[in-house]
């Protein structure tokens, strides 16, 4: 081999590296959320506090990026009618973007001096990647602005208030009450009532057995399904398979954990990566799912303390006592999978499930096939691993999930699933319009003149 053709090797060979590592570091809001999450992991966060994290945090990402871009419609909702100030032009939507989330970050952990050590870090380490010009320095004066504004407005949602709110058991059949192994107290039972993020209520979300706890533990219906999870749920059960018994512990996501939002999130960085997505396109893609996933968890915490539906293991263990003949009481019946410290009716995995799937399905299409890890104990490693031939059957499988874990009745699940892929449709409808060309803009004004005059 000659020396020309060696150097001509080389050069291809490190143009070939620099495209790669510039596609790796191309997701710089992933870098953001992937910290986001492991710190929420490591501080024990729950799936709603999760979610409301990444919700802020992504969509002052989205409104940087785009207040810079101006091709989409600007996230609004409420008395949050967008940022305070305007992009100058030319300024840089990746500082913008790094900004917002550092600053989002800063805003609310603080007086945490790890969190503030790393994501200083961070942000030092994606800037050095960025020309330090005046596009840079505009981009960092942007996204401070935008992420000041959202922290700002949500700073009086009700999320610190929700972990306070009273919630009196009842102890009667069908009314949820603590249960093994540690009986924990009622998990943020005010979470219901803080604002939300793109729906203008929660009421058209929310779901409802339709009749009380009581009359529905009397039904046919109720006794089918007692039955299905007392012998699919159980830790002991014969009859679950290897398939549902991986899925139900894969799609746990308790506390501990980087929950359901996590395992969702790092979907959608996968997506980014498969279609090398742009700052821009990325932005928008977990701006979508995060703000759904927050809106899922306050209709789901909503529907849970409105219906208060006892758990399983509840059920199965006091069935004597529940007005059905039809249903088997078995006093040492354990579940596969802890039972959540919240009551049973909604379910946050299919709620989550379906809310995520359908935002990510509409930016990766129907056919999108992945891999994903799940770190079931918090330690950061997968310890599952399951291959997926596309987002409906996660979807599915997360739905019933629920169901093979021993900690959920299927009607709980199913009227989840509806809520969520609700929420998915109502996000894809508020938000993230596509801003008119100034001459189609134009056109429309035309139109619109012309057809005034006609009626006059």
């Amino acid at each position: 081999m000659s020396p020309s053709l060696c150097l001509r090797i080389l050069a291809v060979a490190c143009l070939l590296f620099q495209i790669g590592m510039g596609r790796a570091r191309a997701d710089l809001i992933g870098e953001w959320n992937s910290y986001a999450l492991s710190m929420a992991r490591d501080a024990g966060m729950t799936a709603p506090e999760v979610s409301r994290l990444m919700a802020i945090l992504n969509a002052s990402i989205y409104n940087s990026v785009e207040g810079i871009a101006g091709q989409h419609e600007l996230y609004t909702h409420g008395t949050y009618t967008g940022p305070s100030g305007v992009a100058l032009p030319g300024a840089s939507m990746s500082a913008a973007a790094a900004t917002a989330a550092h600053t989002v970050l800063y805003s609310l952990y603080a007086s945490n001096s790890q969190v503030v050590s790393d994501i200083n870090a961070l942000y030092t380490q994606q800037l050095s990647l960025m020309p330090d010009d005046t596009a840079r320095s505009d981009g960092l004066s942007y996204g401070y602005l935008v992420a000041g504004d959202l922290v700002n407005w949500r700073s009086t949602d009700g999320a610190s208030d929700a972990g306070t709110g009273s919630y009196n058991v009842q102890g009667s059949a069908g009314s949820w009450v603590p249960t093994l192994p540690s009986y924990q107290q009622a998990l943020l039972p005010g979470w219901g009532n803080v604002e939300t993020f793109t729906i203008s209520g929660v009421e058209p979300y929310t779901g409802s057995l339709g009749i009380s706890n009581n009359q529905w533990i009397a039904t046919p219906e109720y006794a089918t399904q007692f039955e299905n999870v007392r012998l699919l749920g159980s830790d002991t059960s014969g009859t679950r398979t290897i398939q549902q018994t991986n899925a139900a512990l894969f799609w746990e996501g308790a506390p501990g954990t980087i929950t359901h939002v996590g395992l969702w999130n790092q979907i959608a960085a996968g997506i980014v990566s498969t279609n090398s997505l742009s700052v821009q396109e990325s932005a928008r893609l977990y701006a979508a799912l995060n703000l759904a996933l927050a809106d899922a968890a306050i209709v789901a915490w909503n529907t849970k303390y409105s219906v208060d539906l006892w758990s399983p293991i509840t059920a199965i263990q006091n069935a004597n006592g529940d007005g059905n003949a039809a249903t088997l009481q078995d006093d040492n019946w354990m579940p596969l999978l802890n039972s959540p410290n919240t009551p049973s009716y909604f379910a946050e995995q299919a709620i989550f499930g379906s809310a995520a799937a359908g935002i990510l399905e509409s930016f990766a299409g129907p056919s999108y096939a992945f891999t994903l890890g799940s770190d079931t104990d918090g330690d950061g490693i997968a310890d599952i691993t399951l291959n997926f031939s596309s987002l409906e059957e996660a979807r599915q499988m997360a739905v019933m999930s629920g169901l093979w874990g021993g900690i959920y009745f299927e009607r709980a699940l199913l009227d989840s699933a509806t809520a969520g892929s609700n929420i998915a449709d109502a996000v894809l409808s508020s938000q993230f319009a596509v801003v008119p060309e100034p001459t189609s803009l134009w056109l429309v004004l035309i139109a619109g003149a012309m057809a005034m005059r006609r009626r006059r």
